[in-house]
């Protein structure tokens, strides 16, 4: 058997013996096979088997069985009929009927039991059941992880899986681990109901693949989200705080910065005192995000890679954990002074947290980031001395200076933005989506995001309630105006265009609620989930433009334009607000007014949308160099 031929699964002998028996080759089609209710496949799957099974019973020398492999005896004719002790045991169980009468009952009840024909087309079938054991047992066999995809699933669906980088059973697994239940929004053209079927598929050979992990089987936002971390296997090493095992002699009960006094917080070892912290300190799910972000990589930083807990770090610790930050990402391995592999720390972005692939980090931190860090972790262990945890604070004696990072210029040119033909090809590419709920949701989110700039957590929060219209002063008509709480709980007033409140008018319709915004209730969420008018959630806002931008990246790649698909592959959500601010500068729009519109406290913040003479330069000198060499030519 070639390495690409396809093999005989012990589902394949399951529909086959039920197609043998008289069931329904939709019915069978749907329980046993990947492509599910498919009747063209189903019946092309059906004559493979037919023909392999007769084959390898010529081979074998059955001709008998060969034939009778290739029968297909009627669904009625073939019913096995009860023996006449199963019709005594079922009908007569005080055994009050002698034989005679007995027999008699039997014959009125399967009075195809008198046909020779019926009795010789129910051996017939038995006979077929036995081949079909012989068959079962010679070739059946289950899937490992070595073997290809093609060599287990329709051809059609392992092409797309190849297409998507699938090439064995092992690779698929891997997939579904790594991904959960999204695993299949990559491979083209399979879809949510196809990617049910060979999660069934896979689940049927538990014994030589092993099991699919929950997390796989349901969207994530149809389950709890810690309990998805905390059922990870629990180990001590580079994994979500809440699958780590805190080993007892770095727990910190103990450490050498302890305070001597005991705290005035309940908390025995530093995980509860970090969890203590952000109950206290984050004001909202955003801050205890960022809190916890960090406290996180510190304490399995100080236990992986320093050997120590958190509460025993020095002065001398702090500082390397400063300069790890900055090398982070951007050292050659070669010229890497730590103990743990940098790769340990970096995994891809938006890796769910209770995915095996998640790590702390998914690349370099900028240098704003950087000192973001050390200022939310300076405040921790400050924090931690006030409530008599811990003796001092080593943060005070570290320096701000960051290690050189000569890999990580700085970004004189604003580069998360999409420039304006990026963003028409964008809008393009969405309008040319299917209209069904989801894609109608994400044109009216795509222009939402970009049209008022806003954060990520401020689209969470916007209300129709929050939405109000304001008389023009020169003319008649109105101004429409959202109220949006920015950072730090203060509110602004973002201006809403024309369009785009018709955009609203029309998503609302489709939602079922009255295109008028303020005919609404007043809590009802501008944005909301697919199945209820409940808002979207912040990682569902981030997954849907992510998944979007990717396959406008991929739509691109398939064009051969390569290096524009590279902006849509490393572009999120905050890159609307930066390409709202950067067309309206592009565009004359003053500073100050687009300072107002993003809700920045500083506008130095937002002067660094203004429009820089370095295209000018380009095109200039593209000009002037296309000229020359033309003379030249």
């Amino acid at each position: 058997m070639s390495a690409t031929e396809r093999r005989v699964g012990r589902h394949h002998i399951a529909f086959y013996r039920g197609w043998l028996q008289g069931v329904d080759l939709r019915i069978l089609a749907d329980r046993y096979l990947e492509t599910g209710l498919d009747l063209r496949i189903a019946k092309a799957t059906l004559a493979w088997l037919r023909d392999t099974f007769s084959r390898v019973a010529l081979r074998h020398g059955k001709r008998r069985e060969s034939r009778l492999l290739r029968l297909h005896l009627s669904a009625a004719s073939s019913t096995p009929l009860p023996s006449l002790e199963d019709f005594r045991a079922e009908c007569d169980p005080s055994g009050f009927y002698g034989e005679k009468e007995l027999i008699q009952l039997y014959l009125e009840a399967y009075p195809q039991a008198r046909d020779q024909r019926a009795r010789r087309r129910k051996r017939l079938l038995e006979e077929q059941l036995q081949a079909l054991a012989w068959i079962e047992e010679l070739l059946a066999t289950d899937p490992v992880p070595d073997d290809p995809v093609a060599a287990w699933l329709e051809p059609q669906v392992a092409d797309r899986l190849a297409k998507a980088g699938i090439a064995t059973i092992g690779a698929l697994i891997e997939r579904i681990r790594l991904r959960g239940y999204r695993w299949w929004v990559s491979v083209p053209k399979l879809g949510e109901k196809g990617a049910a079927r060979i999660l069934a598929w896979l689940d049927g050979y538990k014994r030589s693949l092993g099991e699919l992990p929950q997390y796989a089987r349901h969207p994530v936002r149809a389950q709890q989200a810690n309990a998805l971390v905390e059922a990870r296997p629990r180990e001590t090493g580079i994994v979500p705080i809440e699958a780590f095992v805190l080993p007892q002699e770095l727990s910190g009960e103990h450490g050498s910065n302890r305070h001597p006094q005991p705290p005035i917080i309940e908390a025995a070892n530093d995980y509860q005192a970090v969890r203590a912290w952000l109950a206290a300190k984050a004001s909202s799910p955003n801050t205890a995000r960022a809190y916890r972000k960090e406290a996180e990589r510190l304490m399995l930083w100080a236990i992986v890679e320093r050997g120590k807990p958190l509460s025993g770090l020095s002065v001398e610790d702090c500082a390397a954990y400063r300069n790890w930050l900055s090398m982070l990402g951007r050292t050659p391995d070669g010229e890497w002074p730590f103990r743990i592999p940098q790769s340990r720390w970096i995994g891809a972005r938006n890796t769910p947290r209770h995915s095996p692939a998640w790590r702390p980090f998914d690349g370099p931190l900028s240098p704003q980031s950087i000192r973001q860090a050390l200022l939310i972790l300076s405040g921790l262990f400050a924090w931690l001395v006030r409530v008599q945890y811990c003796a001092f604070n080593p943060w005070e004696a570290v320096g701000r200076k960051l290690a050189p990072m000569p890999e990580a210029p700085p970004e004189i040119e604003l580069s998360r933005a999409f420039s304006k033909g990026q963003w028409q090809y964008l809008t393009e590419y969405v309008e040319r989506q299917p209209m069904d709920a989801y894609h109608v949701r994400l044109r009216f989110l795509l222009a939402f995001a970009y049209a008022t700039g806003m954060r990520l957590a401020e689209l969470v929060g916007a209300r129709t309630g929050h939405i109000y219209a304001v008389p023009l002063r020169q003319q008649l008509g109105v101004r429409w105006m959202l109220k949006v709480q920015g950072k730090g709980g203060k509110w602004r007033a973002v201006p809403l265009a024309g369009h785009l409140v018709e955009a609203l008018g029309q998503y609302l319709a489709a939602r079922g609620l009255d295109p008028d915004p303020l005919a609404n209730p007043a809590d009802t969420p501008v944005l909301a989930r697919l199945t209820s008018n409940r808002p979207m959630s912040a990682s569902a806002i981030y997954k849907t433009l992510d998944e979007t931008f990717r396959r406008a990246a991929a739509a691109l790649r398939a064009s051969g334009r390569h290096q524009e698909a590279k902006d849509f592959d490393r572009a999120s959500v905050h890159w609307l607000r930066h390409t709202r601010a950067s067309h309206l500068a592009s565009d004359g729009v003053p500073v100050n007014l687009i300072q107002k519109l993003l809700g920045h406290a500083s506008l130095a913040t937002t002067s660094i949308y203004t429009e820089s003479d370095d295209e000018r330069l380009w095109t200039e000198i593209e000009r002037h160099d296309r000229n020359a060499f033309a003379s030249a030519a």
